[in-house]
């Protein structure tokens, strides 16, 4: 187990680049990934018992103190291990690791994704998601949200044992896939 910081630390190796996937359609998705992603993303937002957590949920600069915190080890694996609510979110923590989301860039993707074919679901902003199964058979989630001037943002990672999110929704595959850094030059790159 990498532990909190080392979680951070390898999801800040690629904050602030470009995730960009070409898809065989022809269309292109982009998004970066922002360092404050990460809390949420980690969910460690659901960890409302731990003390640090508690004080800054809700309020605005939530995530930067929270990334603070974790930097500084005031807030460590051992303490959201001790939350009661960590049994909820350990599947999700502990999937959301670099290496998973670089391979949920070899699974096929739902585009366009269709809220009205689930019974109930809270991603009301999502139009694709990323997913794949691990070795339990077991769905990795990775949301990607469009906002109001055409762009697209991660909306979420989470965890599911079940197909519910991904049954009957429309699938396409990517064609290639690049990380590009702040300064444009290219940090991953693959074709498929």
């Amino acid at each position: 187990m990498p532990g909190l910081k080392k979680k951070l630390d390898d999801f800040l190796k690629i904050a602030d680049c470009k995730m960009h996937y070409t898809f065989y359609n022809g269309f292109i998705l982009e998004f970066e990934f922002k360092k404050t992603n990460f809390p949420h993303m980690a969910g460690l937002h659901k960890l409302k018992d731990i003390n640090i957590i508690q004080t800054y949920l809700g309020k605005q600069g939530f995530a930067n103190q929270i990334l603070s915190k974790i930097k500084k080890g005031a807030l460590t694996e051992a303490d959201i291990r001790t939350s009661k609510y960590f049994p909820g979110i350990q599947k999700r923590y502990e999937e959301f690791t670099l290496e998973n989301l670089f391979s949920l860039s070899y699974s096929d993707v739902i585009i366009d994704f269709d809220i009205t074919k689930l019974a109930k679901s809270r991603l009301k902003n999502t139009k694709f998601i990323l997913f794949e199964k691990n070795k339990n058979q077991e769905n990795r989630h990775l949301c990607i949200a469009g906002n109001q001037t055409g762009g697209f943002y991660p909306e979420t990672f989470f965890f599911e044992s079940s197909d519910y999110y991904v049954k009957n929704q429309t699938l396409e595959k990517i064609k290639q896939f690049q990380i590009i850094k702040a300064d444009g030059s290219i940090y991953f790159e693959d074709n498929f």
